[in-house]
């Protein structure tokens, strides 16, 4: 997985060690220049059904003071957890490193990717671990609510490995298995940002995985001028689509 293993990759913040048992799920969040977001966030993993839950944030050299806000947060609401590590990438690094330094943190059977401008309905990581403990699928995901500038549902189809090459029908927001992620190396840097978690999909339908839909709206996506999607990715949309073809071939036939 790459992680960028040079030496000092990153510093840790803030730490509370597990307490009790082993959770089955952590959930991960990569933070970058998110100050007005991750309070929200982080809300909203508090509020969440299921009982024994870890968390890892990994700040990627925000310019803003988001990672302090994760700190402070941390600091009144870290008994929530029952293990956290708040980390920051000494140089910016991109998402795909960040994830993957966040996956190398996480010590659980199941990860949960959440970007910092996004949240979760109370029920979510209960529903998605129950469909997950009972299948054999690689992941489970639901369907998403766009709020902010948008307000549409995403997530709305069933995974099917045939339609990959023309396009990306699940969001990153989803509960993997760990050894899943292992098994495909995490997340690839791309030429990029944006569409790490689409690429995803093909390396896990590469190893015959597939993914298991919960056909509830359990988490809410944030749509806004200022994201990644909108500033980084959508402009440059004809290097993505050709380093996929380069790299899966065999979805574009």
């Amino acid at each position: 997985m790459n992680t960028g293993n040079e030496k000092n990759l990153y510093e840790i913040i803030s730490h509370k060690e597990n307490i009790g048992e082993t959770p089955l799920v952590t959930v991960i969040i990569t933070l970058y220049n998110y100050q007005s977001f991750i309070a929200a966030c982080l809300d909203s993993l508090k509020n969440q059904t299921i009982n024994k839950l870890n968390l890892v944030i990994v700040d990627d050299c925000s310019k803003d003071r988001s990672l302090k806000k994760a700190n402070i947060w941390l600091d009144k609401n870290g008994n929530r957890f029952n293990e956290y590590v708040l980390a920051r990438h000494t140089l910016n690094r991109g998402l795909a490193v960040s994830r993957n330094t966040a996956i190398s943190l996480a010590r659980t059977k199941y990860i949960f990717i959440l970007d910092a401008d996004n949240s979760l309905y109370h029920r979510c990581l209960e529903s998605l671990v129950s469909a997950l403990e009972n299948c054999d699928a690689s992941f489970a995901y639901s369907y998403l609510e766009e709020f902010g500038d948008g307000n549409k549902l995403k997530n709305t189809k069933p995974w099917n490995p045939t339609t990959l090459g023309v396009v990306n029908t699940i969001d990153a927001m989803v509960l993997l298995r760990k050894s899943v992620l292992e098994k495909v190396n995490g997340y690839s840097i791309m030429p990029v940002m944006g569409w790490e978690d689409y690429e995803l999909w093909f390396k896990i339908a590469r190893i015959k995985g597939w993914g298991v839909q919960v056909p509830e709206i359990l988490a809410r996506y944030r749509v806004h001028k200022t994201s990644m999607l909108n500033t980084v990715t959508n402009p440059n949309v004809e290097k993505l689509w050709e380093y996929l073809e380069i790299n899966h071939p065999e979805f574009f036939k």
